[in-house]
This record gives structure tokens, sequence and C-alpha cells, in this order.
């Protein structure tokens, strides 16, 4: 199984980080520091990111297991974090790959929007 950084670095077809991150909502530290392993991703961040490198299912769900992660096991979430979960996947499913338009639908919707710029 490919570690995180080498399925990100197949998936981001020649796009630069700083790039990604912004597209990803991410600060770029963040991207940095999920990059080089130092911190595991969350599961948001890794929404982020399949938005931001506009990503179909099957890689997003590649992208999830390069971390030990299920992108379709949501066991673990209450009933609004799988409600949350199923706005994202269907954005990534109809190739709606804004992460502005879909924060702004997250919000509409009562959920917290995905990426960390803005936040403390």
């Amino acid at each position: 199984m490919k570690s995180f950084r080498e399925t990100y670095e197949s998936l981001k077809k020649g796009q630069r980080d700083a790039t990604i991150a912004a597209k990803a909502n991410l600060h770029k530290s963040t991207l940095s520091r999920i990059k080089n392993e130092v911190i595991p991703p969350k599961r948001d961040y890794l929404w982020s990111l399949a938005m931001a490198l506009e990503l179909t299912m099957d890689e997003t769900d590649e992208l999830f297991s390069s971390c030990g992660l299920c992108m379709a096991s949501q066991y673990h979430l209450t009933d609004l974090e799988k409600e949350r979960e199923d706005i994202i996947k269907e954005c990534i499913s109809a190739g709606k790959y804004s992460v502005v338009e879909l924060d702004i639908r997250l919000y509409e919707a009562g959920y917290q929007p995905l990426g960390n710029k803005g936040t403390k």
C-alpha cells in the first residue's frame, strides 16, 4: 500500500502545493504537515483535498485508504456527520469541485464548512 505522500503526489497531477492548499481552503502549513506525515489528516482535510484535486470517488477512496481510513465507513459518525458527508460525496460524484460553493451549501444546511482557513 502506498503512503499518503506517495498517493497525494500521484493524484496532484502536476499542481503546486500552494495552489492545492488554496483550492482546498487549507493553510499551506497544514498541507505541508499532512503531506510530510507530521500530523494525521482529519477526514475534513481529506475531503477538502479530494475537492481541490478534483478526484473521482475511486481516487478519493484511494486517498482515504492511504491514511488507513475508509471513505465509506461512517460507523463512528453521528447522523448529522453522515448527512454532511453525503452532501460532500454528492458534490464529488457530480464533478462540482468548488470548496467555496460546497462550504456555502454546508453552511446553509447548518453544517461546519471544510478546510481550516479562517479558524484560529
